[in-house]
């Protein structure tokens, strides 16, 4: 008998691309119908385009053949063949909050950044770093993710693409304006949740990046997991790892993971505080290679700040931790 959790949705494609951060791949999506739909487009690559050619023709399907493209999210592994499809021809759809994001002021970004950075315990040239990346990771995603050319849809409002009708939900923690699409397929409930719900891992806690809000990264995944719960969902594909259909499983090791993140912040608060947000990640999580690990300190620095366990003192804009005590 056929096992259904081991049978892949005939109506969906998987289209595979290798990136240079962990997890080392990303994926999008084909629903395959009559006027096929993209969900997600790849990273900016060379090889990326010849990956969606690839896919495409194995289904019988070329480039001008793609109705349109949804967006979950405006991070570079997931927007960066949309000129590329657009140019084909696709309509290009994103969340309202993304394609205004994009408009932001390169100066109010960088103070954004050069606070947060500070706080975090960068200092003098790694400061400067940072801004700079930040104003390049915003000039590239306009570039690949023209606002005036796409048709922003609202979060809890459905919408239609070539008839089929998505339910968009706000996901945020891994990224602030973070759309997860459900609809139906095959007599299923399907969500697309991007790098909101993936399994067997946690997605990095990275929000906004080093910006305002970045101490907000972890309760807004929360808040993400809390749009989950009791939803029927069947089948996820997701935008890394493997399609899954233990739904409700992966909530709860997210929410798990989370926790344990929390958790170990804490550990290195109590063990080495006071110390900078940058200071307590060497001590959880050793050498620091990647933004991620020092945003999810952040995120968990923040959670324990609203519980009450922690506190921090600011010296020139630096923010040092500490366990904070019991009142009297």
């Amino acid at each position: 008998m056929d096992d259904p959790t081991q049978r892949e949705s005939s109506d969906v494609s998987r289209l595979d691309f290798d990136i240079e951060w962990p997890p080392k791949h990303a994926a999008a999506y084909l629903i395959e119908t009559p006027a096929p739909i993209l969900i997600d487009a790849g990273d900016p690559q060379d090889r990326a385009e010849a990956t969606i050619r690839d896919g495409l023709a194995t289904k019988g399907y070329e480039p001008g053949d793609v109705e349109a493209v949804v967006v979950t999210h405006p991070h570079s592994d997931h927007i960066g063949q949309v000129p590329f499809l657009r140019e084909a021809g696709a309509t290009v759809y994103a969340p309202r909050p993304v394609l205004e994001q994009l408009e932001r002021d390169p100066a109010d970004l960088a103070e954004g950044v050069r606070e947060i950075g500070r706080s975090a315990g960068y200092r003098g040239e790694a400061i400067d770093r940072e801004v700079e990346r930040a104003r390049s990771s915003l000039e590239r995603n306009r570039r690949l993710l023209a606002p005036e050319a796409a048709v922003p849809f609202e979060f809890g409002e459905p919408f239609a693409v070539a008839d089929r009708e998505f339910d968009p939900i706000h996901t945020p923690g891994h990224q602030i304006h973070h759309a997860s699409l459900a609809t139906d397929l095959n007599g299923e409930r399907t969500l697309f949740s991007g790098d909101a719900l993936i399994e067997p891992f946690r997605p990095g806690a990275i929000h906004v990046g080093i910006d305002y809000g970045a101490y907000d990264a972890v309760e807004a995944f929360h808040r993400s997991l809390d749009r989950f719960d009791g939803r029927p969902i069947d089948r996820v594909f997701p935008g890394h790892g493997p399609v899954f259909t233990n739904y409700e499983e992966a909530i709860e090791t997210t929410r798990s993971a989370l926790e344990t993140l929390t958790g170990e912040t804490l550990e290195a608060v109590t063990a080495i505080g006071p110390a900078t947000p940058m200071e307590l990640t060497r001590h959880r999580a050793g050498e620091v290679r990647y933004p991620a690990q020092l945003l999810d300190t952040l995120g968990a620095l923040g959670t324990l700040e609203d519980r009450e366990r922690v506190e921090y003192e600011c010296r020139d804009g630096v923010r040092y931790y500490a366990f904070r005590k019991a009142s009297p």
